[in-house]
């Protein structure tokens, strides 16, 4: 594996103990950190998981969240660029019309499709029906 997508559905799950899908996801998560599977986001995902950290353990842990993140260099953030995002939008979003893609997945999509990435760590189907391979 050249690497691995981090979606905020499987990221928040492997980082929330009472999510229903904790114990496979953490489980994958590590995985990943062991083997040192080069990690990806975007910032819209990073974005995503410092609003749901903040909602369910308090704003403090949305930011020591960001600060873990941003110390780590196992993770790479990419900052999406107005470019990617009608990409995203043109390639995923219009293709997949009948579907309730958000703009954030039309970007993941798009960033994986440009990093030659098959893998997320996700919870989300729609991975797999824009072609890729879920973990766990």
């Amino acid at each position: 594996m050249t690497g691995a997508f981090l979606d905020t559905s499987g990221w928040f799950a492997a980082l929330s103990p009472k999510e229903a899908r904790h114990k496979p996801a953490l489980a994958a998560y590590r995985t990943l950190i062991a083997k040192h599977t080069p990690l990806v986001t975007t910032n819209l995902v990073v974005a995503e998981m410092q609003i749901l950290l903040s909602r369910f353990r308090g704003p403090a842990e949305g930011v020591r969240f960001l600060d873990s993140l941003y110390q780590d260099a196992a993770h790479e953030v990419v900052f999406v660029d107005r470019d990617t995002e009608r990409m995203a939008v043109d390639r995923w979003l219009r293709r997949f019309a009948d579907q309730r893609l958000s703009l954030a997945d039309a970007v993941s999509f798009e960033v994986m499709k440009g990093r030659r990435l098959r893998h997320a760590l996700a919870l989300d189907a729609h991975f797999e029906l824009a072609g890729f391979e879920l973990l766990p």
